[in-house]
């Protein structure tokens, strides 16, 4: 199974993973998930514009998208 990585796109991880939205909305990433920036912003990227840590971010994408690391 492939996990969320700090290095896809935004809009890869949201088309693969509708539910991720969500998160990156409440993260204040508002308008990111449909915009087009989404498509050249990576994961990585999209966490340090908003001051998002992001290994709580990855992790939190990857619960959502039931792709959780144990």
């Amino acid at each position: 199974m492939e996990a969320i990585t700090p290095e896809m796109k935004v809009a890869d991880v949201v088309r693969r993973w509708p539910q991720t939205a969500e998160v990156f909305r409440a993260r204040g990433c508002h308008d990111l998930p449909t915009s087009v920036m989404a498509r050249i912003m990576t994961v990585r990227s999209a966490a340090r514009m908003e001051a998002i840590d992001l290994p709580s971010l990855v992790e939190e994408l990857n619960k959502i998208a039931g792709r959780a690391r144990a």
